[in-house]
């Protein structure tokens, strides 16, 4: 039986470390990438789910402040749950100076999307004409 010293097969304990350091950091940058796709698309679902509710609350506002216009008596926050996750809204509405009877309406809907608080913002205006 002959040995050969020259011409061994296999790879070192090293290469076999380096290698399996290499494949480790690939597979850490796979999974971190798709992490933050998850957190983006779920961002984009509670967007697209909470859009037409904020669109909805921006309508009631503008109708009502159309129709009432300084007598309006409008909730300015509020809270609810959609899907097992809770939410939370501020509306502001103020009168434009050197406009008569021109609001200015603000939303803002909030949310907790993992560690960061997501936000939503509408805004419009209404114009209140009482016929005089």
């Amino acid at each position: 039986m002959m040995l050969r010293i020259g011409n061994r097969r296999g790879f070192t304990l090293v290469e076999v470390m380096a290698a399996s350091v290499i494949l480790a950091l690939g597979v850490v940058m796979i999974y971190q990438g798709f992490f933050i796709s998850l957190d983006s698309l779920g961002y984009c679902l509670d967007y697209l789910r909470l859009s037409p509710m904020a669109d909805e609350k921006i309508w009631q506002a503008q109708d009502t402040l159309i129709r009432l216009g300084p007598k309006a008596e409008l909730d300015t926050s509020g809270n609810f749950i959609y899907g097992r996750r809770s939410f939370g809204w501020n509306l502001s509405y103020n009168p434009l100076e050197g406009s008569l009877g021109l609001y200015e309406i603000n939303l803002s809907v909030l949310w907790q999307n993992g560690q960061r608080a997501a936000r939503l913002n509408r805004g419009a205006y209404a114009l209140y004409y009482d016929g005089e």
